[in-house]
């Protein structure tokens, strides 16, 4: 017989064994093996990714808390029921696959995950099985409200919401340590020209389409936009074509837009102005390779039409007399033979001769041969309506005025208003004319390098525009790649897509129109 001593120390034994394996229970279940839930989600990532604005403080991301579900397999009872009953609530998992999931872990302590970020209609149905095993772990989302309409100028994150494009990817450590952002956008100006630019690349059926607003006094973007784009809150689900950012990343040759940099240097070097006189009857032959016009217009050219009517010619006649040197240093000096310095990732770098011939000189006057960014040409234009002031492009709100560089005189930048307001008057940019807003711009019609020549029929087409171009503060760039439609230049396609952009941001950003004096009408009065 056991003595009532033994019988308690065996008492105490089982309890103590008991209250063991209850606390070790009560651990599992409140907060896993974190040893091996670590493994599944970094803990250190839950903390809170500030809040991205425009310049208004509009919201464009923000997290949002949300729930996370993942099953115990040490507390599961009956795997065949929770296994349909989870399959009932998320159509996309199978009963068979979350059963896999359940057996293949039977022995493990790990907490198996079954989904992030539930909804909570989810959240609601799960809790309402009430089975042994379910686990909800706090959890964060990433939520862009506008959607895909500022995808390319934002950004997106991953799962574990680290920047992977735009402004989450360059200020992703400071996001991540809880500092708000401010971008220089106004998602008023971007919801204009992203639904511009969607119109304008169905109506001429283009492949592609993208656009930029340009303050030109400081160098702040107002807006970007690259189509096809993406909804940055399912950016896993987006193609590389979505994902790729015409303006900022990619590389073209743009075409007659860079006649604007050709007649600036120019005046800049007093070898040319307004009102010379140049012959472009005559085709320019350069060995194998012929320069020709689009259209011819006359003989006898202004160098004021020849920028209006955009002759290659007469392009080619005033860039001979710029030099190839010249024309290199320039576009050096405009930022044009490298990277943009800009806090943006991804930015591309440009393609140009190696050796800058007598045929780069020509063929880059009016737009081929070199390969640069939207923005790059954005940028160097600016400056060049400014008053010659060459600034960073900027895609945080500044706060105080920047200083840029000087890279023109005030009085070319003045004969480049001009020159431009009369390419929109009476030029191929009428299209882009807009009546109280003195629009001026250039045109730009760039034929598609395929197989070592150019193909007619695909085209690049732009428009770049400044307004009041009197005393020009915002600037428009519009590029549709490949438009298949009966005319597909850039005065056709883009100059009117550029002109309703224009009409659209400008009430929105203060700029009033000047109106024409009304002609008073006088009545002669007879007396009686």
């Amino acid at each position: 017989m056991i003595n009532k001593s033994r019988l308690a120390v065996i008492y105490f034994f089982i309890l103590a064994v008991f209250a063991i394996i209850s606390l070790r229970m009560i651990f599992i279940v409140t907060t896993g093996d974190k040893s091996t839930v670590s493994n599944i989600y970094d803990q250190g990532k839950l903390g809170k990714r500030a809040n991205i604005f425009d310049r208004n403080d509009t919201l464009l991301a923000t997290d949002l808390k949300t729930k996370s579900l993942y099953l115990s397999s040490v507390l599961i009872k009956d795997p065949q029921s929770l296994a349909r009953g989870l399959a009932g609530i998320f159509p996309d998992l199978s009963y068979a696959e979350i059963l896999k999931k359940i057996s293949e872990n039977k022995s493990s302590k790990q907490w198996i995950l079954i989904r992030r970020n539930l909804a909570p209609s989810q959240v609601e149905a799960t809790e309402n099985l009430k089975m042994a095993g379910l686990i909800f772990e706090e959890d964060r989302i990433r939520i862009y409200p506008q959607k895909s309409i500022a995808s390319h100028y934002v950004g997106y994150v991953d799962r574990d919401r680290k920047g992977l494009a735009g402004m989450e990817m360059q200020y992703n450590r400071s996001l991540s340590h809880n500092e708000d952002l401010q971008l220089a956008m106004d998602v008023r100006v971007q919801d204009v020209l992203h639904d511009e630019l969607l119109i304008a690349m169905e109506e001429f059926r283009a492949k592609a389409a993208s656009g930029v607003v340009i303050n030109v006094n400081n160098g702040e973007i107002l807006a970007l936009s690259s189509i096809p784009d993406f909804d940055a809150n399912s950016s896993n689900k987006a193609s590389a074509d979505e994902y790729f950012n015409r303006i900022a990343n990619g590389l073209y040759e743009l075409g007659s837009v860079m006649k604007v940099l050709t007649n600036t240097l120019a005046f800049e070097d007093g070898v040319a102005k307004p009102t010379d006189v140049f012959n472009v009857r005559d085709p320019v032959k350069y060995g194998r390779f012929t320069i020709s016009d689009y259209h011819a217009i006359k003989d006898l050219m202004t160098v004021e039409e020849i920028f209006a009517y955009s002759s290659n010619i007469g392009t080619v006649k005033i860039a001979d007399k710029i030099g190839a040197d010249s024309q290199k240093k320039f576009l050096a000096k405009l930022g044009l033979l490298k990277r943009l310095d800009a806090d943006f990732p991804g930015l591309g770098k440009p393609i140009y001769p190696r050796v800058w011939s007598e045929i780069s000189l020509y063929t880059i006057a009016y737009g081929h041969g070199i390969a640069i960014t939207p923005l790059h040409l954005a940028m160097a234009t600016a400056a060049i309506v400014n008053g010659g002031i060459l600034y960073k492009p900027s895609f945080v709100k500044l706060t105080k005025q920047p200083s840029g560089e000087r890279v023109i005189k005030e009085s070319t930048s003045k004969t480049m208003q001009e020159m431009m307001r009369n390419a929109v008057e009476n030029g191929t940019g009428k299209n882009a004319n807009v009546e109280g807003y003195e629009v001026g711009g250039k045109t730009g019609t760039a034929e598609r390098a395929e197989s070592g020549s150019y193909n007619t029929k695909l085209t690049t087409a732009s428009f770049i525009a400044a307004f009041p171009i009197s005393k020009p503060q915002y600037l428009v760039y519009v590029v549709f790649d490949r438009p298949n439609y009966i005319f597909n230049t850039g005065g056709m396609v883009a100059a009117p897509v550029a002109g309703r952009v224009i009409k659209n941001i400008a009430p929105l950003l203060g700029v009033r129109p000047i109106l024409k004096p009304r002609s008073v009408i006088r009545i002669a009065t007879v007396s009686r």
